[in-house]
């Protein structure tokens, strides 16, 4: 690692040592990825205009935050790709894009490490412990090892979920909702393999509706995922280390569905005449 890269990232953790920095972090990585305007994030932590400007402008300069003007706002939002090249840098030596494998077909990862097995466990542990200590709120939403290990279609359908949870007004992530977020995506190996067995979704969120109903109306940024989805994401995480593949996608996601087998994704699976086994069945004999 070169001097000027290391000391690039000694810049980038100092600027997390100031309290009211690491606060605006800790909102910001909430909001992730739709982020906050400067009025929202003056309310939140009550200190001058002056001393915030100055803050985002040091987490800025330093890649940490991003930012974009919409109309008369300016909004922030968490840099999550500088943090994730932090961290890789702290427990590797070297940024996760030197550190990554990348593969050339549709399961090219963004997130991805390819350290051993040992290694990547321990990095792994060491991405959770850290966004606990430092970014409890978002580290919160996936209650799971492994996330840095997602691609981009798997965290897009997972925001999708969130999105579907709002829709109908509901303050959780369900498994349904994960279902609808892998329909949503519309590109990945889970979506392919529910839209050969006939399911899509506009007939998915008429099942997961006549389920569940529609709630009182939710705007929080943060959803939590219930005990099952939780689950599902866990078992995404399993079966992708049982395949031996260094990633999580949308396809391991599915799995994770018909793994866990008891969720609303279930019922709606077999409302629409989806043979679960047989479904499971060709999933995991094109992967292996």
């Amino acid at each position: 690692m070169p001097n000027e890269e290391t000391a690039r990232y000694a810049d980038m953790f100092a600027a997390l040592g100031a309290e009211s920095r690491l606060e605006i972090m800790r909102l910001l990585f909430a909001a992730y990825p739709e982020g906050m305007t400067v009025g929202e994030i003056q309310e939140k932590l009550k200190i001058p205009n002056s001393t915030l400007s100055h803050h985002l402008e040091k987490l800025r300069n330093e890649g940490l935050v991003n930012s974009r003007k919409d109309k008369q706002f300016l909004w922030y939002s968490a840099n999550a790709q500088t943090m994730e090249d932090l961290l890789a840098f702290l427990t590797t030596g070297r940024s996760r894009r030197e550190g990554d494998n990348r593969v050339s077909n549709e399961h090219t990862l963004e997130h991805a490490n390819n350290t051993p097995t040992q290694e990547g466990f321990m990095f792994e542990k060491f991405f959770e412990s850290i966004f606990q200590k430092l970014f409890g709120s978002f580290s919160d939403r996936f209650h799971l090892r492994g996330f840095e290990r997602f691609t981009q279609k798997a965290v897009n359908a997972i925001n999708l979920a969130q999105g579907e949870s709002r829709r109908l007004g509901h303050n959780f992530v369900g498994t349904e909702q994960i279902l609808l977020g892998l329909l949503g995506e519309g590109s990945g190996i889970g979506w392919q393999f529910l839209n050969s067995v006939g399911v899509n979704l506009e007939n998915a969120q008429i099942e997961v509706e006549k389920i569940i109903g529609r709630g009182k109306g939710n705007t929080a940024i943060d959803i939590p995922f219930t005990p099952r989805a939780k689950r599902v994401l866990e078992l995404a995480v399993e079966d992708a280390r049982y395949l031996n593949v260094n990633y999580v996608s949308t396809e391991h996601l599915l799995l994770g569905i018909l793994h866990e087998g008891g969720g609303v994704a279930i019922r709606v699976l077999k409302n629409l005449g989806v043979d679960l086994a047989s479904l499971e069945q060709r999933l995991r004999r094109a992967l292996t």
